[in-house]
């Protein structure tokens, strides 16, 4: 990604995938675009089912879909979220649902 939001959520009650949609709504208003990924601290919904290092979170918005990658380098609670482009490392990652 070249670009994104950075958004930040330390609300432990709420689930990880509603983190990350509230921040893909947030991104909608400001740039009128749909994400398509999002970094996450590695041990961002510790507690919760996770499917392994990367995964796809579908939102509450019919076909929303957003790649979300754990990265090492991101803050705890905090959300990077932009768009991926084609051939980009983030879209060579595979991510399991």
């Amino acid at each position: 990604m070249e670009f994104g939001l950075l958004w930040h959520d330390g609300d432990a009650s709420r689930p990880l995938e509603e983190k990350i949609g509230r921040a893909a709504r947030r991104y909608r208003e400001k740039y009128g675009r749909e994400p398509n990924t999002c970094y996450v601290h590695a041990g961002a919904g510790e507690g919760q089912p996770q499917p392994g290092p990367h995964r796809t979170c579908h939102l509450e918005d019919p076909g929303t879909t957003v790649r979300v990658i754990r990265a090492d380098n991101m803050p705890l609670h905090h959300f990077w979220l932009g768009e991926s482009r084609k051939g980009t490392t983030a879209d060579m990652v595979h991510p399991l649902d």
